[in-house]
């Protein structure tokens, strides 16, 4: 999978000023995949990370926030395929111009067919909710200064599910709010199984209760008390 997204990164009709892979803590040979893609003559060489031990995504991604250079930060994942107007449609979003805004996410459709797979898709589980009240790392992008303000993702949620609620929470509590670019696609492919379905969706209700909990209660106490 990771070949096939960086393969989609490589055919972009724009190129991105960098780009950072943070392999997690993997054992399924992403570190010699990668030093191969290093000596092979690609359109751009990342800049690669491999944490020793699995700390979370939220880790993950603070140390990719780290390296990064650039003025806006764009996320995805090894599972999905960038569209090749993707890194044009981040840099002439409408949306950069607006007051407050701190990112931008965009739209996401299945790679494979089949109920588990449109399901997410028809539901836009993967995409920003209707009110943008957060953004979703399959398919966002950040500015830079905006996550360093708020320290990034929160290290302590150390499982997929809700750190990506946790972050938009944390910059909503700043003022901040997002917006949906729709011109903005990656293709995700989504794992089919109903026992992979029924475990996404155990971890994303107890992750996102959790985070909620964390930062809404946080958010209304302090409302009370001002």
């Amino acid at each position: 999978m990771l070949q096939r997204l960086l393969r989609s990164v490589n055919a972009l009709n724009a190129s991105p000023n960098e780009v950072i892979v943070i392999n997690d803590g993997s054992n399924d040979q992403s570190s010699t995949f990668l030093k191969s893609w290093e000596s092979d003559k690609h359109e751009f060489t990342p800049i690669v990370l491999n944490n020793p031990i699995s700390e979370g995504p939220g880790v993950a991604r603070n140390m990719g926030i780290q390296l990064a250079s650039s003025e806006a930060i764009a996320f995805t994942d090894d599972d999905c395929i960038l569209l090749p107007s993707w890194i044009k449609a981040i840099k002439y979003s409408k949306y950069w111009n607006k007051d407050e805004i701190a990112g931008i996410g965009g739209k996401v459709i299945h790679l494979r067919k089949g109920a588990v797979s449109e399901y997410y898709s028809y539901h836009r589980i993967l995409e920003p909710p209707k009110y943008n009240q957060y953004l979703v790392t399959a398919n966002c992008c950040y500015l830079r200064d905006c996550l360093l303000e708020v320290n990034g993702f929160d290290e302590t949620h150390k499982y997929p599910g809700g750190e990506d609620n946790g972050l938009s929470f944390k910059l909503v509590n700043r003022g901040y709010n997002f917006r949906f670019e729709t011109n903005m696609i990656v293709i995700h492919d989504y794992r089919t199984s109903l026992f992979s379905f029924l475990k996404t969706f155990y971890r994303y209700g107890k992750g996102c209760a959790e985070i909620s909990f964390k930062y809404l209660t946080n958010k209304s106490a302090s409302t009370m008390e001002g």
